[in-house]
């Protein structure tokens, strides 16, 4: 599991035979080999709906309103380990890739942990009110 590859986990395994427990460091990644008695085990992890991973670095698409993105606020975003709030500047443009320094996953040797990069996908309205369209009407009057 995703999650497991990230945290670490111990895991019961079959191996001639026999039931043994093997210990999972945190941070293995999809393919990664790990040494456990005389042999070596590959790892296969299954991917997240929501995390992308890259090396030790998560990434996450988030979608947010229009206004939003105008406007500037805070939302929430999913890390491994937990919702974070992140603060989203007045004119954010679509595509925006904010950094989230040590979100990521712990490298496998200690070496600190990657981040997380949340891609902002702004939602552009596809129908309007008819006091929704009198306001964009006056921000177009303005030039906006």
């Amino acid at each position: 599991d995703f999650m497991e590859a990230v945290k670490g986990v111990e895991k019961e395994v079959s191996i001639e035979g026999k039931r043994r427990k093997i210990k999972i460091p945190p941070g293995v990644d999809d393919g990664s080999r790990i040494q456990f008695e005389n042999f070596i085990l590959s790892i296969n992890v299954r991917p997240h709906e929501v995390f992308e991973r890259d090396g030790a670095d998560i990434y996450v698409k988030i979608t947010i309103p229009y206004s939003l993105a105008v406007m500037g606020g805070q939302i929430e975003v999913p890390t491994v380990d937990g919702e974070l709030k992140v603060r989203i500047r007045p004119g954010t443009q679509p595509g925006t890739m904010i950094r989230l320094r040590a979100q990521g996953v712990l490298h496998p040797r200690g070496r600190g942990r990657g981040d997380e990069y949340v891609r902002l996908n702004v939602v552009v309205p596809e129908k309007l009110t008819r006091e929704q369209r009198r306001i964009v009407d006056e921000l177009q009057e303005e030039g906006l």
